[in-house]
């Protein structure tokens, strides 16, 4: 296309105070609602127009602030050519507006919102700098080309703007839509003019004609000329409009099926109708590309889309993410879908958040990255748990049954689910997997607590993991962040130390519909030959490890719970989630393991998250305690 909108800088327009974002070829925003995402839309949109009318409301100001008319929006944007120096087409159009730079030339344009005191409203005005100032001199900077940036600027800039509401048949209905555009003129030859409305006028005399209903109709109607004083004046019935200049009036969509009559795309779904919306504008698009290159005018649009998941099932996203990579131009896109950000290039992520009482920006720091560690997050973190990108806090664990019971113990504490409070808790399948989950959220500033098992390579691991991420960040120790299971135990063992041995018996029992069903299962079990293990021994001629059969010794105590626990390993998904609710049945503040409470007291105490009334007056006993 020639050209790049880099960079956008926006000051005290609604959400931002402050705010400086670099743009790919396709953007995609990320955030919760109300974050700001659509601000920034609207921001890189009122670069590239003309007219729009301005009101104080977009005027950022802070909480008590009383606001002050001179103060001013101010909209920056960097535009750069894909070579180092723009093509004809575009040094043309630019002129003088071009800053000639050692490395690469640039244009770089500013939209000042101001208010007029004389008219006593809000002007909107372009103009181009002489230079990009540093970010902390762009309110300051008042040094501008003497050259107007023109008309013909702004419209090589088209912007294409949709937003979450679309909807097919709105657009049909509005002449001011990209539909209403595309069909105003549908550019037949004067010839085919001629002789298709000849046609048309045959087949609406034709109707009346042969309708009963219409030729009555129409001799009831010409009764108007008794009153109306012209003897050469008739009056017709069109059924049909006789003129091509109307017909688009009439235009309708209808879906055909093989095995059945035709239908309105009225009657369709609002996912259908929305990304028959989309599949329009790319319609208009790719047609005034073809005008532009006609006229052999530069042409760079700008598509800004809100949402585009929208009514749509995850294969439609993942489909429609494709066919938008293929429209023409560039590309700013705002949603709230995990499917469509797993497709996006990591360079292309913007996260949008509230930071106090002004919105921000930030990026998964790729430049600091190893490719094995970009893929990692791609495959690991991204393609099956994308959803950790519209988090406020992540809870990391290590296995299945974490995965299940930490929600449900979650909920009893806080009196909340995990995803009211913007909590994701995630199992990340073994502890070497954290990193790429760590390091998402050291760059998209999401905080993180982990509950990790407690043997000794695994708190060595992690803690090193840990600390190398979020080195230097404040607030960001091990022993705040990290729970590690005491006693070198994993999640199963604990909850057997930790006193929940009876809840998962009866679960188990329950389950099976069988009473001291880990009995009969010992004493199926018992002096079975189980793995190979591995000894220290080793062979004199290989020098390999020697393995040793091993038979299954589940006598005692202790060997009740190596039962428990085996028959426990094999069946993980049935009974996590079982044995949690199992636990809460008790009726005491233990109904939720200790380890456990004291990770949500530690996210509660950082997160200011309100916990239930039994569990601050427990903690308050532990401490007297």
């Amino acid at each position: 296309m020639g050209i790049l909108i880099k960079e956008l800088r926006i000051r005290n327009y609604k959400c931002y105070e402050s705010l400086d974002v670099e743009l790919n070829e396709t953007s995609l925003l990320l955030g919760a609602n109300n974050a700001g995402k659509t601000s920034l839309l609207e921001a890189l949109e009122l670069s590239f127009t003309r007219y729009k009318r301005i009101s104080e409301e977009l005027i950022f100001i802070k909480k008590d602030e009383v606001l002050n008319k001179d103060k001013e929006i101010i909209i920056d944007v960097l535009i750069l050519p894909n070579e180092e120096s723009f093509d004809e087409e575009w040094f043309n159009l630019f002129g003088t507006l071009i800053i000639e730079d050692d490395e690469k030339d640039r244009i770089a344009l500013r939209t000042i919102i101001k208010y007029n005191q004389i008219k006593g409203e809000y002007d909107l005005e372009h103009k181009a700098m002489t230079e990009w100032p540093d970010s902390n001199d762009v309110l300051t900077f008042n040094d501008y080309n003497t050259q107007r940036v023109t008309s013909n600027i702004l419209e090589a800039i088209p912007v294409f703007y949709l937003d979450a509401k679309r909807d097919i048949t709105t657009e049909m209905g509005d002449k001011y839509s990209y539909w209403g555009k595309l069909v105003k003129d549908i550019n037949l030859l004067p010839k085919d003019v001629e002789e298709i409305e000849k046609a048309l006028n045959d087949i609406n005399n034709d109707l009346v004609k042969n309708s009963e209903v219409l030729e009555h109709l129409s001799s009831s109607l010409n009764k108007i000329t008794d009153v109306v004083d012209s003897e050469k004046r008739s009056v017709e019935i069109n059924p049909v409009s006789r003129k091509i200049r109307d017909l688009n009036k009439g235009m309708e969509i209808r879906f055909n099926d093989k095995d059945s009559e035709s239908f309105s795309i009225a009657n369709q779904g609002m996912g259908t109708r929305s990304w028959a919306t989309f599949l329009t504008l790319s319609a208009y698009i790719d047609w005034k590309l073809l005008e532009m290159k006609r006229e052999e005018k530069p042409f760079h649009p700008l598509v800004l889309l809100e949402e585009p998941e929208a009514h749509l099932h995850p294969q439609a996203q993942r489909k429609i993410y494709s066919q938008m990579q293929k429209l023409v131009g560039q590309k700013l896109i705002s949603t709230h879908s995990s499917i469509i950000a797993a497709q996006a290039d990591l360079s292309s992520i913007i996260h949008v958040y509230k930071n106090g009482c002004s919105s921000s920006i930030n990026n998964i720091a790729i430049e600091k990255l190893k490719s094995e560690e970009i893929r990692k997050i791609k495959e690991e973190v991204l393609k099956t748990r994308g959803d950790v990108l519209f988090a406020d806090t992540l809870i990391l664990c290590e296995g299945e049954t974490e995965d299940q019971v930490l929600p449900i113990f979650f909920k009893e504490f806080f009196e909340n689910e995990p995803f009211e409070l913007g909590v994701n808790i995630i199992s990340v399948g073994g502890f070497g997997n954290y990193k790429p989950f760590m390091t998402v959220a050291r760059d998209l500033d999401i905080d993180v607590f982990i509950l990790s098992d407690g043997e000794r390579n695994v708190i060595k691991a992690v803690e090193k993991a840990f600390s190398n991420i979020f080195e230097g960040i404040e607030n960001y120790k091990v022993d705040e962040r990290v729970k590690f299971l005491p006693d070198h135990a994993d999640f199963e063992k604990y909850l057997l130390k930790d006193g929940y041995r009876q809840e998962i018996v009866e679960t188990i029992d329950e389950i099976n519909e069988t009473k001291n069903f880990i009995n009969t299962y010992i004493e199926t079990q018992q002096s079975r030959r189980g793995k190979r293990v591995e000894t220290a021994d080793t062979c004199q001629t290989c020098h390999q490890h020697i393995y040793s059969e091993q038979t299954m010794d589940y006598s005692g105590e202790e060997g009740f719970d190596k039962a428990l626990l085996d028959w426990l390993s094999k069946n993980k998904t049935e009974y996590s989630s079982l044995i949690g609710n199992k636990i809460l049945e008790r009726k005491g503040a233990d109904n939720i393991p200790t380890e456990i409470r004291n990770l949500f007291s530690q996210i509660a105490s950082i997160k200011k998250y309100e916990i239930s009334k039994k569990y601050r007056v427990f903690d308050i006993e532990e401490v007297e305690q």
